[in-house]
């Protein structure tokens, strides 16, 4: 089974940062594999990363926890020609409509191919309704929709569309220091990361708040802290280039320690709500 990733905000930048990034990325996954014992064999074009794995729900779990994934798609890969890209849809619509029912062929492509997507998505639409004469076409609102992506010479056919994080690849944005003492600077570190930020936390020697985040950053590095006035060198010691903390609206005090880097408030504009919102995500993802 392949996985088939995508990748958002990282397809509007120039070409050679956006290979950057998808670099990134993909030693990103390849990362969290590794570290959780898992094999994978990733790939990856323009527009796409493919990884290939065994264990469909375990990787499943783990890149719903790599930021700078949009979303991914367990698939089955197969060559661009119609015919064998309708045997997999056939086998797909049998197993979603087992006793027929409304569906919808959702086709695109990227490459030159001897067929519009228009032209992939009726034949596809023929052939599932031949083996399955009980199946009706709806595009609006069906009960099964399959997919269809042709990518150069490859096919792949799936279902199910899984959301990632989104952001930008951890990493690829620099080194923070973030002060994790309370939900809000669990949420706040959590933000940084999703904006591609290399997180080191600094947090009291009793508070286990940022425990959550290690299922986020396999490696993530933690330091002791416990007053303002120790900060400058933890930054120092960390090599980070700015700081994050879990201020939240009406907290930011001109009192604040002065520091040579500058310091971000990613929480200040959330509300309760939201912050537990978030809080229960990163916990739970």
């Amino acid at each position: 089974m392949v996985l088939l990733v995508r990748f958002g905000e990282l397809a509007l930048k120039s070409p050679y940062v956006r290979r950057q990034l998808r670099d990134r990325l993909v030693a990103n996954i390849q990362d969290l594999f590794a570290a959780e014992g898992s094999e994978c064999l990733t790939r990856a074009d323009h527009g796409r990363i493919y990884v290939e794995v065994d264990d469909v729900p375990a990787a499943s779990a783990g890149l719903r926890r790599v930021f700078g994934i949009v979303s991914f798609s367990p698939a089955r890969e197969t060559s661009s020609d119609p015919t064998d890209i309708g045997d997999f849809a056939v086998r797909l619509a049998a197993d979603r409509l087992p006793r027929g029912g409304s569906f919808a062929i959702r086709a695109r492509r990227s490459g030159t191919h001897p067929y519009t997507s228009q032209d992939l998505a009726k034949v596809l639409g023929r052939r599932v309704q031949d083996a399955i004469p009980a199946a009706t076409v709806d595009l609006g609102s069906p009960q099964a929709e399959i997919h269809v992506e042709v990518r150069e010479n490859r096919g792949y056919v799936f279902a199910d569309v899984v959301e990632g994080p989104g952001g930008l690849p951890m990493g690829s944005q620099g080194r923070a220091l973030a002060l994790v003492d309370s939900e809000a600077g669990l949420v706040s570190a959590w933000l940084a990361m999703k904006r591609g930020c290399k997180v080191t936390v600094a947090a009291p020697d009793a508070s286990r708040v940022h425990d959550a985040l290690r299922r986020w950053d396999v490696h993530l590095k933690v330091l002791s802290w416990d007053s303002d006035a120790g900060l400058q060198e933890l930054v120092r010691v960390s090599r980070s280039e700015a700081v994050i903390l879990g201020t939240r609206a009406g907290e930011i005090s001109p009192d604040k320690p002065v520091l040579d880097v500058p310091v971000f408030h990613p929480a200040v504009g959330l509300d309760g709500a939201r912050i537990k919102e978030l809080g229960e995500r990163i916990r739970g993802a």
